[in-house]
């Protein structure tokens, strides 16, 4: 144990990668960028303290603005020492009867401009002395006589529209890094370099994966700084990989006994590719979900019904629009499964950070074991787990903020995983029966949505499997399949939904009056667009008052859905990659391995009918689901399997399946970067 600790601490690519990093960060802080911070933008938010929220002119959509305040800062944070030339636009509009306007501009104690602004838009123009900017970093401080309109209560200074702060015409000498940023992301690349070497990569890979983090922070200081310094993120970057550490730590034996227990196995350097990407998807989700600049939707949702759980309450009811926008009941088991976290953090944002974050990556590994269980090939379970981890759909519900969905689905995925993989076992008092049944009970308590999908998922499947010739002696088992789900319900039912049975039966019985009477009315108004409405994403959810509009609309809508979510190749992909793995048919004693793929197909179908038959309930009723996100596993398992299927082309059909989940990895950092910075603001 001691030499191999020692081992891990005297890998020469962590020191390699360490001085790398500081390298490069030396150089970086070189570089002089110019700031062009448009006001009442997403993006200027955490750069401003004492401002009051972005408006537009009434005339003039693209004219935005804030107010300051009397006392307002704006703080560009670790840009390095050095002399700015700066023009702020400032307006001294105000409406009659108040104080002329008049502001003062000051940093580090020196007033550096000092002026009545006119009506008209005004650009000022003055510089900072490098010995202003403490620390590295420039803090202008911006006072103001300021003035509170009738029937506002907001006190405000003086309009501003613009800022920009450009380097000196005077070439600096040298520009010394801040020594915050310098620490922190060194730290972070020694942190990262203990993980690879951990995990058991040489010399050469750990300074290949502390190389990359090091270039990435000192491309960020060249290209985009204020997005690496701005509120302390690069804090976070030591903290969400010591989290990650902590996830692997956890789950590397776990993921190796399940491997074993469920009769597949994974070779040494499978293992380490697997859970470095595991790793690495990890952090990169969790430090975009630390990055000051993202909003997550539905994160105070969350944090309320977590604080209602840890009151010790279980049954409570929310406004759903999974049951026609009405209040109904909403379940408390994701958040329960939270409570460790909360006694040992004590910040239940953070913990429903780190929560989603975690469960969203780990359904990669049920991913990994059903495709290398049925098929055999740990390159289609790898390529199938990326693409789980990088399709569109895996990273925007992050900062949608469903926890509850991404934990249902996680569920979900465990039982599909158990139920083909572990299909000849499922019979009496075998552990794999018993864990199906935990998995079921579980997603069947995780999100109204969810509890609709996997119910109808594995009644499909478990009929499906009954009716199909290709299980021909295993038909008991699927018989086991149907009876623990139907125990799973009675379970979830009894413990659960017996509190709200008539409170559901009412809303309905609502539901078909309102359909009823819509209907009587001889009109038309149904949504269409799919079940998310986001228009950074192209998705535009609208009613329908025609059957023509209704029809063509709704079509067009589930087409921008397979674009935004999965750019639709992945689709035909799947059902490619499923052809290629069905088992020709013979005569006599089917082959175990063709078994679990004829079964693994099967249940596809199945997952995917699940999904056409909500994708039509809401398109017809106005019931809407995530179904796109349900289809998640089963798109990606099957375009992963054409993804490895590729290879049998020789050289360039290798080339080509690297390249197609290379392209949806890209795909999803820069996807990923936008939703941090720009989406639902």
């Amino acid at each position: 144990m001691m030499s191999r600790l020692l081992r891990v601490w005297l890998n020469p690519g962590i020191y390699a990668g360490v001085l790398l990093a500081g390298i490069l960060m030396l150089g970086a802080y070189q570089f002089r960028p110019t700031y062009d911070i448009p006001f009442g933008t997403p993006i200027d938010g955490v750069l401003l303290q004492g401002f009051h929220a972005d408006e537009k002119a009434p005339d003039d959509e693209t004219f935005r603005y804030r107010w300051s305040s009397g006392d307002a800062y704006i703080t560009l944070q670790d840009v390095g020492r050095q002399d700015f030339d700066v023009a702020l636009s400032v307006s001294g509009s105000r409406p009659a009867g108040q104080p002329p306007p008049s502001i003062e501009v000051s940093a580090g104690g020196k007033s550096l401009l000092k002026v009545a602004p006119p009506i008209q838009l005004t650009v000022y123009s003055f510089q900072v002395p490098r010995e202003a900017v403490e620390n590295g970093t420039l803090r202008l401080h911006l006072t103001a006589n300021a003035f509170s309109p009738p029937g506002d209560e907001r006190e405000l200074g003086v309009v501003v529209t613009h800022l920009r702060v450009a380097p000196s015409a005077n070439p600096d000498r040298f520009i010394e890094p801040p020594i915050g940023p310098l620490v922190w992301i060194v730290g972070a690349v020694a942190m990262l370099g203990l993980v690879l070497a951990a995990l058991g990569w040489g010399v050469g890979g750990v300074a290949l994966g502390t190389g990359i983090v090091g270039a990435f922070a000192a491309w960020l200081l060249v290209a985009d700084r204020l997005w690496l310094t701005s509120r302390q993120w690069y804090e976070a970057w030591p903290q969400t990989l010591l989290a990650g550490a902590a996830l692997l730590l956890l789950f590397r034996p776990v993921g190796g006994w399940l491997m074993r227990a469920g009769g597949a196995d994974w070779t040494a350097i499978q293992r380490r590719i697997f859970l470095t990407v595991l790793f690495a998807a990890f952090v990169v989700r969790l430090a975009g979900q630390l990055h000051p600049q993202i909003y997550v939707v539905d994160l105070g949702f969350h944090e309320h019904r977590f604080q209602t759980v840890e009151s010790g309450q279980l049954l409570f009811l929310t406004f759903s629009s999974e049951w026609g926008n009405r209040y109904n009941f909403y379940l408390p088991t994701a958040y329960v499964f939270m409570l460790p976290l909360q006694w040992l953090l004590h910040d239940e944002r953070l913990i429903i950070r780190i929560f989603t974050c975690a469960i969203s990556v780990l359904g990669a590994f049920a991913v990994f074991y059903l495709v290398k269980r049925a098929v055999r090939s740990g390159w289609a379970a790898m390529s199938a787990s990326v693409l789980y981890l990088s399709m569109p759909i895996s990273v925007i519900p992050l900062s949608w903020g469903v926890t509850t969905n991404v934990f249902g689905e996680f569920f979900a995925v465990c039982a599909l995983a158990i139920a083909v993989g572990a299909y000849p076992n499922l019979r009496p008092n075998r552990p794999a029966l018993w864990a199906l049944l935990f998995m079921f009970f579980i997603a069947l308590l995780s999100h109204p949505g969810v509890v609709q999908l996997t119910g109808l998922t594995f009644g499909l499947m478990a009929l499906i499997w009954l009716a199909s010739r290709r299980m021909a002696g295993r038909k008991a088992q699927a018989a086991w399949l149907m009876g623990t789900l139907a125990a799973a319900t009675l379970l979830a039912f009894t413990f659960y939904y017996s509190h709200f049975l008539q409170h559901m039966l009412t809303t309905l019985e609502d539901i078909r009056r309102e359909q009823a009477a819509e209907a009587q009315k001889g009109g038309l108004h149904l949504l269409i667009g799919g079940s998310v409405s986001d228009r950074s994403l192209g998705l535009v959810v609208r009613y329908a008052e025609t059957r023509r509009e209704w029809f063509f609309g709704g079509l067009r809508g589930f087409w921008q859905e397979a674009q935004a979510y999965y750019h639709v190749w992945p689709l035909a992909g799947a059902l490619l990659g499923y052809l290629l793995v069905w088992p020709a048919s013979r005569k006599g004693i089917t082959l175990l391995r063709e078994n679990a793929r004829s079964r693994l197909v099967l249940a596809a179908l199945a997952w995917m009918l699940a999904v056409a038959v909500f994708a039509l309930i809401g398109w017809t009723m106005n019931l809407y689901v995530r179904y796109m996100l349900f289809a998640l596993p089963a798109i990606t398992i099957g375009a992963g399997i054409l993804a490895s299927g590729m290879r049998r082309a020789g050289r360039w059909g290798v080339v080509l399946s690297l390249m197609l989940v290379a392209y949806f990895v890209a795909e999803m950092l820069a996807l990923w970067h936008y939703r941090i910075n720009y989406a639902l603001k």
